[in-house]
């Protein structure tokens, strides 16, 4: 069946008594040749045998490759004692247990064909973007993508526009109510249309530094600055990247955790303190006692969430990881994209600047920011005269940034010294807004006032000739202003943002040159105006960003990328914060389908009788992995599934021993659940690694009674 699991025990001789007492009446004393110690004593009198198993210096037997262990030499029976016991260079060949160890005894599970259903294993606990061959191994499959969520970048909450809340370099801007014009990001529910959690954009690792609040580095950060989140990335595990550009102060980059799991307990009370939709209506309440404060960590709540905990945190939140400062103040930080990884690990940001002074011109800058440890470098110059406005990494791993007023440029994130030069598109008037790729490595972008949305083909023979590609523009309807965001889909559309309130949709497949579409109809109008961002979800459904009227607008596209007629076809809200201002891949969907295609299995395992710990010891798996694909495997372990120890891992090389004395030992260890992760990735587009199957081997410390 293909949906069981084996359990199985893997029985193993108990051998390696090799001592010349314990030899059961063999009169050979247990070696595999036939003869005893005096026959062999006897054929070496004249040569040197130094354990006396009759090989070694000039014995007619032959030398012995160890003259110091009676148990190896030359034509001995191979024991599991993890020694080469027939001096053949191999050690413990065709003896090992299943397990692949020489314990006595093991416990092993697997060996099986994958479920993917948690329906029908209750121990699958996440199977994203895997699917099954026909052999029942696991592969990666695009349309099992199950991610439902993404994240709005709300630029001043509290308080939103106006009532002195601006930005920091406009004359409208009032000091005294910077305390309440602080930014924070949505966590919104795409299937159920909810806000399920919202985060203030920066936090603190230390209370040291001149202004008590530090970054990563220990840079000073002011929490009460309006830091002016705008554009979000979401990376491999659906964590975020949020870039704040911090007009007339500090520009810098969060990132936060979407799972528990991954949260940070800073105040050691063995939970994590993060924001949550407490009551279920569907909307994060920021000021719950109604003090005309955001929420924090210590807020009592009254009124009608009297004996509720807060929903919002404030910067007392546990899932906001960590802030790292960019570049110098008043560069503003617009532009920020997340690469495929390199090797192992999680996506790195990339941040770039919009209006760096160097030498009496405008020479902006990206940095680089490791995607898990927060590490800075660069900067990383771009050409002159070109302001980053937005970014993406392409499945070449190069980085293509657009600028407002009408350039692309180009550089390589694994050389990012290699920088290309300014483009242009052939036709007057051009301006640029948001990016995004395509399944083709294609750079789609909207056209802000210029009256066209745009399409860059790059020529892939070198990265000189990267600025050699053909343009294509498309003349947009006669009823917009202008476009904004852009996200193409795995279906063979892209959906343009439409200021004056609107989605439209054109083909991937147009010819180039200059197109015509004045007359399209291929548009849907949204819940609000200011129609800044446009994203595709994971169930294929299209979402518009409205920074005017705090929404959140939901098209239902179907497989073939049509937009479902009324009445599901009306579009569906849901309300952020104030001012949201998001344009970038703020799902996850561009990365997770064009940049590098990857997917993840989560399997766990309790397999002691209640109450009982496992002692594990050993992780193995059969993988097949061409060229430009890979297999990685973490774990973690822990009595309690709210509260497992660290990630371990990643690994790409099986077996992974867990003993304490290993060079992995597993922490803790022993522990009644261990959670596996299988990541499959792809950088080809053309193939998939295959996961065969996995072994994990381990003992129940007590024996049931």
């Amino acid at each position: 069946m293909r949906h069981c699991w084996l359990w199985a025990v893997c029985l193993a001789l108990l051998v390696g008594c090799n001592n010349k007492e314990m030899t059961n009446g063999d009169p050979d004393g247990g070696k595999g040749d036939g003869m005893g110690q005096d026959a062999n004593q006897a054929k070496c009198p004249n040569g040197t045998d130094q354990d006396s198993d009759g090989y070694g210096k000039n014995c007619p037997s032959g030398d012995d490759c160890n003259d110091a262990d009676d148990a190896v030499y030359p034509g001995a029976k191979e024991i599991c004692d993890e020694k080469d016991n027939n001096c053949d260079n191999q050690v413990d060949e065709g003896v090992k247990n299943k397990c692949g160890t020489c314990d006595p005894g093991c416990n092993i599970i697997g060996d099986a064909p994958f479920e993917t259903d948690p329906s029908q294993d209750p121990n699958v606990k996440d199977a994203n973007g895997v699917g099954l061959d026909a052999n029942g191994d696991l592969v990666l499959d695009k349309t099992k993508k199950n991610f439902n969520f993404m994240w709005i970048a709300n630029t001043f909450d509290v308080m939103g526009a106006g009532n002195g809340c601006s930005y920091a370099n406009d004359a409208s801007y009032n000091p005294t109510q910077a305390p309440w014009c602080r930014g924070t990001v949505s966590k919104i529910d795409t299937k159920n249309l909810k806000e399920t959690a919202r985060y203030f954009t920066v936090t603190c690792t230390t209370t040291s530094g001149s202004t008590g609040c530090d970054d990563l580095h220990g840079n000073p950060i002011t929490q009460l600055f309006p830091h002016a989140p705008s554009r979000t990335a979401v990376d491999y595990n659906f964590d975020v990247w949020v870039a704040n550009r911090g007009f007339a102060g500090q520009a810098s980059a969060t990132k936060i955790a979407n799972e528990a799991a991954d949260c940070i307990d800073r105040n050691k009370d063995n939970a994590i303190d993060t924001s949550a939709d407490n009551n279920g209506d569907g909307k994060i309440e920021i000021d719950c006692n109604g003090d005309g404060v955001p929420d924090d960590g210590s807020t009592v709540c009254a009124g009608a969430y009297l004996g509720k905990k807060p929903e919002f945190l404030g910067y007392d939140d546990e899932c906001v990881l960590f802030t790292v400062n960019y570049s110098d103040l008043d560069d503003v930080g617009r532009s920020i994209c997340l690469d495929a990884g390199i090797d192992t690990g999680a996506s790195n940001a990339w941040v770039g600047t919009w209006q760096h002074p160097l030498g009496g011109q405008t020479v902006n800058r990206f940095y680089k920011i490791d995607g898990k440890t927060g590490a800075l470098s660069g900067p990383f110059d771009v050409v002159a005269g070109h302001h980053s406005y937005g970014c993406v990494v392409d499945s070449k791993r190069i980085l293509w940034s657009v600028d407002h007023y009408g350039t692309l440029t180009y550089l390589n994130t694994v050389n990012p010294t290699q920088v290309g030069p300014a483009l242009t598109s052939p036709w007057s008037g051009t301006s640029f807004y948001g990016v995004g790729i395509d399944g083709n490595d294609h750079i789609w972008i909207g056209g802000w006032d210029s009256g066209r949305t745009y399409r860059y083909k790059p020529v892939r023979t070198s990265f000189a000739d990267l600025a050699n590609g053909t343009w294509t523009g498309l003349t947009q309807p006669a009823a917009f202003d202008y476009t904004r965001g852009i996200a193409p889909d795995a279906r063979g559309k892209v959906w343009v943002a439409v200021n004056a309130g609107y989605i439209w949709r054109v083909d991937q497949s147009i010819t180039d040159g200059l197109h015509d579409l004045s007359t399209s109809t291929d548009y849907w109008p949204t819940a609000g105006t200011g129609v800044i961002g446009a994203g595709v979800d994971f169930e294929g459904n299209v979402w518009g960003i409205s920074y005017n009227n705090d929404v959140a607008s939901r098209l239902d596209v179907d497989p073939q990328g049509d937009v479902v007629q009324p009445p599901t076809g009306q579009s569906k809200t849901v309300p952020v914060g104030k001012n949201p201002y998001t344009y970038s891949d703020f799902t996850g969907y561009g990365l997770q389908n064009f940049t590098r295609p990857q997917g993840r299995y989560l399997y766990q395992l309790a397999p002691c009788p209640p109450g009982i710990q496992a002692l594990w010891k050993v992780v193995s798996w059969n993988a097949t992995t061409p060229t430009n694909t890979s297999v990685e495997v973490r774990l973690r372990s822990g009595d309690d599934e709210s509260n497992m120890g660290p990630w371990q891992g990643p690994y790409q090389t099986s077996p992974v021993l867990l003993d304490p004395k290993s060079s992995t030992p597993l922490s803790p260890n022993p522990a009644i659940i261990l959670q596996i992760e299988f990541t499959l990735k792809n950088s080809s587009k053309n193939d998939t690694p295959i996961l065969h199957d996995f072994n994990v081997s381990y003992d129940c410390t007590q024996a049931p009674t």
